[in-house]
């Protein structure tokens, strides 16, 4: 049992008003004063029992509400109470301090770069039909740079896809005949696969750009149908093919530019020939074949016109054909000369096929010089002993080849 508890304050007041009652008792009465003064001290203070301290009262807490701990112990436990232990906060994370960008000094920052000189060679090696021969190695390749034998690091032989664009004459001066090429420059598109990529830029005065490169069959049809109706007879070529070179320098894997140039026009204005009115000489054009790596195969009308010509080409034609040459074989293209309808298709079908049965070269020179002189390029066939490769068909006898490639290239300037 818990023993009645009072508080100090209330004790007292009621010990004093005892006190005051046996006094004025003690006053009225004589002989019975000090058994009533003792009777009343002893009835206060048995009636009162054992006085305990006890704390103020509080104020009523909610049954939810918990008592907060102190800081480093909890309540003590009485007996025969239950503590209720406070629930513990959950820590939340410190705040993540925002970080301003730094700032970098670009001067004092290192970097490490690294640069090769590896100079890419696409080699074709066909027979005296045209015809690819696919089944020579590496060891069979013998590359010269300016006389200087080099050691091949890369090789391939995979056919991959390739891109091209067709750039097409569209001028008066010799539409009639050149129409015809037009016409065959369709079935190019039959050659092409799914994965190649084709556009198609014609050229008068200036070059434009009918549809840039696409996967798109029908797109390159489309804009072949545009060519209908030309409006100038300047043919400015040099112009035009060195703007596609420039265009595809930077466009890896097999690549090709196939122009279909016209020749004839009339002498009274001078319009003559492979070019007119161009801004880029002949010179300056085998220049840009030279430092080029996209092969250039044009093909003409030239021959078609000159044997149905009864008073002759003149020297315009073979000019015109030797120029054609020679940029053709500078780039490491070849240069088609059709003078029947019949052979127009072929020649489309040969382009394609050589295109995708190239030998892809790489070596690094052996002269590290960066002094942007031009580097003259062999390549040559070889056997085992090193000596000049002979090849041979089916019944033994032997196959007369022809190599393809380009003429040579810039060294890098620093």
């Amino acid at each position: 049992m818990r023993p009645f508890q009072v508080d100090v304050g209330r004790s007292d007041s009621i010990i004093m008003k005892a006190a005051r009652l046996a006094g004025r008792l003690f006053m009225t009465t004589n002989n019975r004063a000090p058994w009533v003064f003792a009777l009343i001290l002893t009835f206060g203070f048995a009636g009162l029992g054992p006085c305990q301290s006890s704390p103020a009262p509080q104020q009523s807490q909610q049954p939810d509400q918990q008592v907060a701990p102190a800081q480093n112990s909890g309540p003590a436990a009485q007996p025969g109470e239950t503590v209720i232990l406070p629930k513990k906060k959950s820590e939340q994370p410190p705040p993540v301090e925002e970080r301003k960008p730094e700032r970098i000094n670009p001067k004092e920052v290192y970097t490490i770069s690294t640069a090769t000189n590896l100079v890419s060679l696409d080699v074709l090696v066909t027979d005296k039909d045209g015809s690819p021969i696919s089944t020579l190695k590496k060891q069979n390749f013998k590359v010269l740079d300016d006389g200087v034998e080099q050691a091949v690091s890369n090789f391939g032989t995979a056919a991959a896809p390739i891109t091209v664009c067709m750039l097409i004459e569209f001028s008066s001066r010799s539409w009639a005949h050149l129409y015809l090429a037009l016409e065959y420059s369709y079935q190019f598109l039959s050659f092409i696969q799914p994965q190649d990529w084709v556009a198609v830029v014609e050229y008068d005065m200036k070059p434009h750009i009918l549809t840039d490169f696409t996967q798109d069959r029908s797109t390159v049809r489309a804009a072949l149908d545009t060519l209908r109706i030309p409006g100038f007879e300047e043919a400015n070529f040099f112009d035009a093919l060195s703007y596609v070179i420039d265009r595809m320098k930077d466009i890896p894997g097999r690549k090709a530019i196939i122009p279909v140039v016209g020749g004839s026009g009339s002498r009274t204005f001078g319009l003559q020939g492979i070019d007119t009115f161009s801004k880029i000489t002949y010179e300056d054009m085998l220049k840009i074949a030279k430092a080029s790596d996209t092969p250039i195969y044009p093909i003409t009308t030239l021959e078609y016109m000159d044997v149905r010509n009864p008073y002759g080409g003149g020297i315009s034609y073979v000019t015109s054909e030797t120029q054609l040459k020679y940029i053709a074989q500078y780039s490491g293209g070849q240069a088609y000369f059709p003078r029947f309808e019949a052979e127009i298709p072929s020649d489309y079908q040969q382009i394609a096929q050589q295109l995708r049965t190239e030998y892809s070269l790489g070596f690094i020179p052996s002269n590290p010089a960066k002094d942007g002189k031009y580097h003259k390029l062999k390549v040559e066939l070889v056997d085992s002993d090193g000596s000049p490769l002979r090849i041979v068909n089916e019944k033994g006898k032997p196959v007369k080849y022809r190599l393809s490639a380009r003429d040579g290239y810039y060294a890098p300037k620093s």
